[in-house]
């Protein structure tokens, strides 16, 4: 981080208001003249990194957060746009999400109901699985730490406490939050996907109840309790819940890690069978369904996990019938289209240039030319179709890495298109001699 002049630092951001403060430092509501949006900005008392006592440790969180700003693509992760420093604070800029923790929703007064905890933590495990596969583990997974502006809107933040599995450096082993740490920490065993999954677990009964799983009344009664007894079950509290959902937050919880949940998936498919099929959390079961059908289809064969994800938040996917024309020759648009069911004729003049099936793309030449808006041919329907949707500005405004896949994609389709043409120039040219 190259410290920047306090007065650059304060033209570029318009702070309108404190959102937060925590042992790190103090989180604004700002306005971002450069990339003119709202942003969440964490500011860092450079004092405190260099303090004797605290700063080692301190510091080490800090650099946590920082070097993941453009990392972690997410829908359901809080983004961390850049980290930088001034003369008198390090920060951090975020993505702004209005409404609030999940914190707010923990009192007896204020649950939500059940389907919508159950929404909120497949969301949360959706989230925390795609940073286990990046190597991460949060492990400080609380509902101050889930941001949720609405049923549809749920993102995990704060990884300034993350442990790096493939790490080779010292790492900070003593954080996190009491109440939401696993037996085995205070036994000095690594972290693991199960402390994730029980903190998880410790977050869904206190929103299902307005309780904690232990009636512990001081720090050391908690840690005894942990290692000792027996949770209050769920049924205790509340009779209303089902009894898939008991069974799966039980599980998340139980104090031997080799019977809690060995995926985030296995969890999800868990937390599922808790809702009615009418009521199953339909954005993240196609958010996890459409990350599996990206993974079969040749288009995405080089993109990484996060690209995939990213793919997954900047694009629509609708549903076309049979018949139906996508676009016309001549007309304007922006658009490109990947199939993901289904195939299409191409047609120039009337004359069939192509038929195209999944995994195959059109339309790719608004992004590869800003100048052209015109379509050189039409597409049409040749069955049932679902497509995979991506304006060209938001590929353009995607991240280095997602933008360099798609133009490999582009080049391997265009080469299997110069193959086709040259087959069929040697066809019509075998057919006329």
């Amino acid at each position: 981080m190259t410290p920047q002049p306090d007065e650059q630092f304060r033209t570029r951001f318009e702070f309108r208001r404190e959102l937060g403060k925590g042992g790190m430092g103090e989180v604004y509501l700002a306005y971002d003249a450069f990339s003119q949006r709202e942003v969440a900005i964490k500011l860092a008392n450079l004092k405190l990194l260099e303090d004797p006592e605290v700063g080692a440790r301190a510091k080490k969180m800090w650099l946590n957060e920082t070097r993941l700003a453009g990392k972690l693509h997410h829908p359901h992760i809080v983004e961390i746009y850049e980290s930088g420093a001034t003369d008198e604070f390090g920060y951090l800029v975020m993505e702004y999400v209005p409404g609030g923790t999940l914190r707010q929703h923990t009192a007896p007064d204020k649950l939500l109901a059940v389907e919508d905890v159950i929404e909120v933590i497949y969301k949360v495990c959706n989230a925390l699985d795609y940073a286990s596969k990046l190597g991460l583990l949060h492990r400080d997974i609380k509902p101050a730490n889930v941001l949720m502006a609405d049923r549809d809107i749920v993102k995990v933040t704060d990884f300034g406490t993350c442990y790096l599995t493939n790490a080779e450096e010292t790492q900070v082993f003593d954080v996190g939050t009491l109440p939401f740490m696993p037996p085995e920490h205070f036994k000095k065993r690594p972290p693991t996907i199960q402390s994730d999954i029980y903190a998880v677990g410790v977050m869904a009964y206190q929103l299902l109840t307005g309780a904690l799983p232990f009636n512990a009344n001081s720090f050391q009664a908690m840690i005894y309790q942990k290692l000792n007894e027996d949770f209050v079950p769920l049924e205790t509290r509340r009779k209303d819940i089902p009894g898939e959902l008991r069974f799966a937050v039980h599980r998340a919880i139980h104090r031997d890690p080799e019977i809690r949940y060995a995926s985030w998936s296995s969890l999800c498919d868990d937390l599922a069978l808790a809702l009615p099929q009418v009521s199953r959390p339909r954005e993240v079961v196609f958010e996890s369904a459409r990350f599996g059908m990206l993974r079969t289809l040749p288009f995405f064969s080089g993109f990484t996990d996060a690209q995939l994800w990213e793919t997954i938040r900047i694009s629509r996917w609708t549903d076309r019938p049979e018949a139906e024309t996508v676009f016309e020759e001549g007309s304007a648009g922006d658009t490109i289209y990947i199939i993901a069911k289904g195939d299409v004729v191409v047609t120039r003049a009337g004359t069939t240039l192509n038929r195209l099936g999944p995994g195959e793309c059109f339309g790719e030449i608004a992004y590869l030319d800003e100048e052209s808006h015109v379509r050189s041919a039409t597409v049409k329907a040749r069955s049932p179709l679902v497509l995979i949707e991506i304006d060209a500005d938001s590929l353009r405004q995607g991240t280095e890495g997602l933008q360099a896949a798609f133009m490999n994609a582009f080049m391997r389709l265009m080469v299997k298109r110069i193959k086709h043409a040259d087959r069929r120039l040697l066809d019509v040219l075998g057919g006329s001699s």
